[in-house]
Order: structure tokens, then sequence, then C-alpha cells
């Protein structure tokens, strides 16, 4: 298993080892049918799927409530609304207009430590290794209860649902040791959803972010540009590999939208415990890191909404989610 982790970054190219890791996951996967059913989808569930397999079968009526015209208007007519307090209702404004949220001081000092000594123990007795990025370890939760149970803290909960307007369903963590440093990019590239939008995510300050660690960084209303897919750009996929630089030639492509399009851009310069919720189509990435002694400690969660197709437009391969 370890060798697979640390090797998958290579291996996740090779269409076999797709359908392989499908049929393996069948049992998960075939719970699509009735979702490709309803869409209009003639392919089996271990297939690949992409978004091109959905034109012409979904809209934009089918997009979240607040993506759509009139989202202010509509949420503060919603009765919902008027029970949460004005901090939070400025949030949800917010990200209508700018597609992020930022939760203040969110989550208590007491469950960040343990949240930290937890993957510090999971590290140093090797019960989860780095991936092949060397700077993050997937899915804590797995032997952490601490984070399994932040992860649906109930207040988080009751505003991502509020914002999806359906239910979300957490099913993957990242903790962060250092900034990533990656280049701005929207996660529906990564993990897909169709009707598209209906993925949310939110990254949590472990410690106070110094300036140098390589903060997040991300462009505001950048999530009400198009969705880049695979059709947009040069993939180099074929019918056994996914192309050899199919990522970097997605990364030069938004970098030409953000300078065509004069992007701002802000940093996150977060304090322990705070919270950055975005759009599953937002343009963000990490920083370039100024100095390489310095640690960005974070937990990145993603959530999928309920009773959506929920795939990986890049690899063009279904999702196999596991709950958490």
């Amino acid at each position: 298993m370890n060798f697979l982790l640390k090797y998958w970054g290579t291996l996740r190219r090779l269409r076999i080892a797709h359908y392989l890791n499908n049929l393996k996951h069948f049992n998960k996967l075939k719970n699509n049918r009735k979702l490709y059913q309803k869409s209009g989808i003639k392919k089996s569930v271990i297939s690949s799927i992409s978004h091109e397999d959905f034109q012409g079968k979904t809209d934009n009526n089918s997009r979240p409530w607040l993506d759509k015209i009139k989202a202010k208007d509509k949420i503060i007519q919603n009765i919902d609304f008027q029970y949460f307090n004005s901090e939070i209702k400025n949030q949800f404004l917010n990200w209508i207009d700018n597609g992020h949220m930022i939760l203040k001081e969110f989550f208590p000092e007491e469950i960040i430590d343990q949240i930290n000594s937890d993957v510090d123990e999971i590290i140093r007795e090797e019960k989860l290794p780095f991936d092949y990025t060397n700077t993050r370890v997937m899915n804590c939760h797995k032997h952490s209860k601490t984070i399994k149970k932040t992860v649906r803290n109930e207040q988080l909960i009751s505003l991502l649902n509020f914002v999806m307007s359906k239910k979300v369903k957490p099913f993957q963590t990242i903790n962060f040791m250092r900034g990533s440093q990656v280049k701005a990019h929207s996660d529906s590239i990564h993990m897909t959803t169709e009707p598209l939008g209906y993925l949310i995510a939110i990254w949590v300050a472990l410690e106070d972010i110094h300036p140098d660690s390589g903060p997040v960084f991300y462009h505001p209303a950048s999530h009400k540009l198009p969705y880049v897919m695979n059709n947009d750009f040069e993939t180099g996929n074929t019918a056994f590999a996914v192309g050899d630089n199919y990522y970097e030639n997605y990364t030069d492509y938004i970098e030409k939208i953000v300078a065509e399009k004069q992007l701002p851009k802000e940093e996150f310069v977060a304090k322990k415990g705070d919270v950055l919720v975005w759009h599953a189509n937002l343009l963000h990435g990490g920083s370039p890191v100024k100095n390489k002694a310095l640690t960005r400690k974070s937990l990145v969660v993603h959530y999928f909404c309920e009773d959506v197709i929920c795939y990986h437009e890049i690899t063009q391969r279904p999702a196999i989610i596991e709950e958490i």
C-alpha cells in the first residue's frame, strides 16, 4: 500500500491502472448507475468519464443556487439566512461576489493542538507516508478521531449545507506540513461534479501562518469564469494513458487566463484556527516559500454534495468516495 501511495503520481496516468482500481471498488461505484441513467449516460460505472459525456444533458439551471443570477436577492429572502449572525451573513454575501468565505478563529486552540499532536504521531510512527509531493499526508482522519470529528463539526456543516443548498459529505483530508507552492488551479479539474459546482472545500490554519512560508493565495471572483475542462487545453491524453504534461499544460492555460483577465490576487495570511472556505471553481494555489525553514501546517477538507455525479475530469476517472 505504501508503494502505491508513493508512486501513485506516476501510476495514476495509466488507463489500465484506472480500470483495475475501478473494478476493485465496483461496489462503491455501482451506486452511480441511477445517477448515470438520470443524466442519460450510457456507460459502465467502471469506464472513463469526462465533461464531454454530459454535453447537452445538463444546463446552467442545475448549478448551485448561489451561482445563479439574483443570488443576493434569493439569499436575503431565504428564511434560514435570518438565523445566522451578521458576520456569517456578510461572509455568505462575499461568497456570491468573490467565491470564498473567511471564518476567523473558527476552531479553538485546544482542537488545533490535538490535530497537530495526532498528525505528528502519524508521521513519527509511519502510519501514513508523505505522498509523492513530499509536502502533505493524505487522509489522516483514518488515524485521528479529532480530525474526523472536526470535519463534521455541526456548525461548519450547517454553513456548508446552506451555501450549497444540498447536504455535503466529507470524503478527503489533506494535512500540509509546508507550503505546497502549487500554481493557480480550480478544484473542479481534479474533483468534478455533474452538474458542475457541487464541491466545496475548507482550509484550516493549524498554526499562525508566516508571510514567508508560502501562504494560500486565491483570485477573488474567479469562480464566475467558465469552468476549464479537458477539451479547453492540450492534455496529451490517449486511450492508454493520461498525457505526460497534462497538468503543466493545464496550469499554463490557467496562467494565461489570469494574465489576460488581469485577475486580482490575495494571500490568506491566517491565524491559528482560521478557516478559508472556497468555491469549486475559485482559482487558488500556494505562494512561493521564501523561507524554507518555516512550516505551514494546515488541514484541507474536500466535500462533495449528495446526489450528484462525482469524477476526476483531468484523469477521466469516476470518483471512488469513502465518506468520512
